[in-house]
């Protein structure tokens, strides 16, 4: 499986996703146009590496800023590695945030409480 790599624009966030090291890395602001559209093929490379994922799976978030349609996308990106979580493997959200962001903090708070499944916070 190939690396997923998506460069960051005005609008949308760095995607690094290396199947071989299990690191997924989505950085940067979130809120484009058509965000069903953006996060789709996120979402179905997600959905393939977690039918065979690394040993231990870290999808680290490190987001500005995301809009509630971002929001909404990123959740359903998180529901594709949960098959990982749920047939005992290793999955971790490491949800960083910067100090004094409690906005950003509360929006990782609300999806581990909606989706049950492990973060990490790290205040950046």
């Amino acid at each position: 499986m190939e690396k997923l790599e998506i460069e960051p624009f005005l609008q949308t966030p760095e995607i690094n996703f290396d199947p071989d090291s299990g690191i997924m890395t989505l950085s940067g602001k979130s809120y484009p146009a058509d965000a069903i559209d953006f996060y789709r093929p996120i979402v179905d490379w997600s959905k393939k590496y977690s039918e065979k994922p690394a040993a231990n799976t870290e999808l680290i978030c490190e987001i500005e800023y995301l809009n509630s349609a971002s929001q909404k996308q990123l959740v359903e990106l998180i529901l594709a590695f949960r098959p990982i979580h749920e047939n005992g493997g290793k999955f971790v959200v490491i949800w960083k945030y910067e100090e004094g962001d409690d906005d950003i903090l509360s929006v990782g708070e609300l999806i581990e409480h909606e989706l049950e499944i492990p973060f990490k916070y790290e205040e950046v």
